[in-house]
């Protein structure tokens, strides 16, 4: 007893201790139900750091007794906690928590330093409930705050009944005998999620404050060497009104966290707490207002009901001290099991008439051999679960449900591994493979056994042939059931029916199909192309001139080009550049010669290798200044190109030559602005509007709407 005694008061040194109520190794701030087992010795010991840029007071100040104001700036509060607990008996418990705290800037005053907390004294019980313990846990405790704490130090109160109503407030003490009632509850939802609960009353007995005290958490994975742990957890005062208020500012904190399981039976945790401060803007309003005595000094201000932001760490170890409770164990374990309490027993064991360590209260199998190996019912084992116990069946291992003899054994005469009871084929074949009815295996149910099956997976419904496959005449790989085109030819790629795949649905198959992707409705070809029947490169659902001569040029249409408008199709048009409204003859060439360009343009000529043109040519130039000045609506392209040999660089002669014509209408009186001058080395390009000849090296001219800008 001594050791034990001296072990508590050593761990209270330590000065670890919850800054509050009951911890164990669940959770962090919300411990669970279950308490510790008979002889466990459990210590925990942490730091909590509550610091931020904002003061404890929200005002930012305090007030002395003198109404003079003392400015604070950052107040770091810090407190070394921790708690011990021992299990004295199944479901009861004993713990003790102490702590010590230290608060800082204080704005000059003597508040400011360290001191202890109250010290706490805990009695638990938890709910035996031993068919349900799966599914929950529930366990009361008794808490009893000493008054030991030091009353004259600290700014930000640890607790909610420290803070009292109309009187004096201590940061680190009640400075008033509290004694809490609380109830614990563990809910075991899976074995990775739990949930622990807390709801309790505490009273200052002096002061007559009524505290009600609560949390609730979930521990994810909590029985893994890493668990995650989320809660919440408050004090609000018992009032009647403004209910909701009370539980918003007193004090609420939210509390994520991490539990790491290390060797020995050891637990570090690692949390932060999150006031409601952190998620909405101070305000005097919603804190608590406190004076504070020091050395007969009076300080007021007022302080959040949790700080904003505070991180804490702890680390906990249980010992075994379960040898000084031997004696009770070893006296508790030569009793069988039992329904009777101990109380009615008297320590004294039930009756067990087959000695098999289940009393006869709770033996379901009264009358069990001596040595057999038993359930906690009192039964023998029965793994197979045929109804025969392990130490009479001969056949340990029958599957399940089906019918065996009074040796445990199925009876099957035809040795095929199903009970005669339920063989539909109780005479096949030693060494052949059959279903669970006995009969011949035939997986896929085409009449052909799996061991003559060639294709075993044949869909159900298909004839076969003689090595379990399919019927498939056309060889195209569709059973001829489903197959849509049978004679399909050889390797021709087919769909799901059986037929040949046409992507673009224009009647040509794909393996034929010159032409993919041919828009839907459009006539094609025995290879899958448009057809252009007049090849004037319109598709014929698109030519509205059907049977246009080879070659002709044609509009978008399909229909024969008139460029110059004269009533000649550019393909018979021997003088494609007819100025509009000319009266032309069948060939399209004016019958007046002066009013055909073409013409007048083979009659401009140029000295070889020169730009100098010959006398002729000064006849065609008034030509055509003639025609310009009596169709003002028109413009001029002057073209020009020179013979092969005519000149070093071909290029520059035909610009020249095209240049001198040009100056020469100007000098007559043509606006610039109606001509325009090009040169095309060796070869003139193929004329407007499609015409197909090439003309003849030399001058060509070009009539163009005149449009002025």
């Amino acid at each position: 007893m001594k050791q034990f005694l001296l072990t508590l008061l050593v761990s209270a040194v330590f000065l670890f201790a919850q800054s509050g109520f009951f911890i164990n190794n669940s959770g962090i701030h919300v411990p669970g139900a279950r308490t510790l087992s008979p002889g466990d010795l459990f210590i925990m010991g942490g730091f909590e750091m509550a610091s931020s840029n904002k003061p404890a007071s929200i005002e930012g100040y305090i007030v002395d007794e003198n109404g003079n104001k003392r400015d604070l700036t950052k107040s770091p509060s810090n407190s070394v906690i921790g708690y011990v607990g021992y299990g004295i008996l199944d479901y009861l418990e004993v713990g003790l928590n102490v702590s010590v705290h230290y608060d800082g800037d204080a704005g000059g005053t003597r508040l400011k330093g360290l001191g202890f907390g109250d010290l706490g004294l805990l009695v638990r019980a938890q709910l035996p409930n031993q068919s349900l313990r799966d599914l929950f846990n529930a366990a009361a405790a008794l808490e009893v705050f000493l008054p030991t704490g030091t009353n004259e130090k600290g700014l930000r109160p640890r607790h909610l009944w420290y803070i009292h109503k109309g009187g004096y407030t201590n940061s680190y003490s009640a400075a008033d005998l509290a004694v809490a009632g609380t109830l614990y509850l563990t809910m075991n939802i899976h074995r990775n999620i739990n949930w622990n609960n807390y709801a309790g009353i505490l009273r200052n007995i002096e002061n007559g404050e009524n505290i009600f005290i609560w949390g609730t958490g979930i521990n994810l994975f909590p029985y893994e060497w890493v668990s995650l742990v989320l809660e919440t957890s408050g004090e609000t005062r018992i009032r009647s009104k403004d209910i909701f208020q009370g539980f918003l500012n007193d004090q609420l904190r939210f509390s994520p966290g991490l539990k790491l399981r290390l060797p020995k039976f050891t637990t570090l945790s690692i949390n932060a707490d999150l006031g409601m401060d952190l998620f909405r803007k101070r305000k005097v309003s919603r804190g608590q207002a406190i004076t504070i005595k020091n050395k007969g000094h009076e300080y007021s201000y007022t302080v959040p009901g949790s700080p904003p932001i505070a991180v804490s760490i702890k680390l906990s170890r249980t010992f075994d001290l379960s040898g000084r409770i031997e004696d009770y164990k070893q006296r508790l374990n030569s009793c069988p099991k039992s329904g009777r309490t101990l109380k009615e027993n008297k320590y004294r064991c039930a009756p067990d008439e087959d000695s098999d360590g289940i009393a006869d209260d709770l033996d379901k199998c009264p009358d069990t051999p001596p040595e057999v190996l038993i359930d906690e019912s009192g039964c023998p084992f029965d793994n197979d679960e045929d109804g025969v116990p392990d130490y009479m069946d001969e056949c340990s291992d029958t599957k399940q449900g089906y019918p065996v003899d009074e040796f445990g054994c199925i009876r099957d005469a035809d040795k095929d591994g199903i009970p005669d009871e339920l063989d539909k084929c109780p005479k096949s074949a030693p060494g052949e493979q059959v279903n669970d009815r006995g009969c011949i295996l035939d997986t896929d149910e085409d009449g052909i056994p799996d061991i003559q099956d060639s294709c075993p997976n044949t869909p159900s419904g298909l004839m076969v042939n003689k090595y379990g496959c399919f019927l498939d005449r056309d060889e195209d790989g569709v059973p001829d059931e489903w197959d849509q085109c049978p004679t399909s030819m050889p390797k021709e790629i087919v769909n799901t029916y059986g037929c040949p795949i046409d992507s673009d649905e224009d009647g040509v198959p794909d393996n034929v199909d010159k032409c993919e992707n041919t828009p839907t409705g459009v006539k094609v070809d025995r290879l899958g192309c448009r057809v252009d029947t007049d090849r004037d490169g319109v598709f014929d659902e698109e030519d509205e001139c059907p049977a246009t001569p080879e070659n002709a040029p044609v509009d978008k249409r399909g229909c024969p080009i008139d460029s110059d408008k004269d009533g000649i199709f550019d393909y018979l048009d021997n003088c494609p550049n007819t100025l509009e409204g000319t009266e032309v003859d069948q060939n399209g060439c004016p019958i007046r010669e002066k009013q055909n360009l073409d013409k007048i343009a083979r009659r401009i000529q140029f000295h070889k290798g020169t730009d100098k043109p010959l006398n002729s040519a000064y006849t065609a130039f008034s030509d055509v200044v003639s025609i310009m000045r009596h169709n003002k609506q028109i413009a001029i392209e002057i073209q020009c190109s020179v013979k092969p040999g005519e000149a070093m660089v071909p290029q520059a002669l035909s610009e020249a030559r095209a240049t001198v014509i040009y100056e020469f209408l100007v000098n007559k009186g043509i606006s610039d602005e109606r001509l325009r001058a090009s040169g095309f080395g060796l070869q003139l390009p193929s004329n407007v509007g499609g015409h197909a000849k090439l003309n003849p090296v030399g001058v060509r001219l070009l009539p163009h709407k005149f449009v002025k800008e």
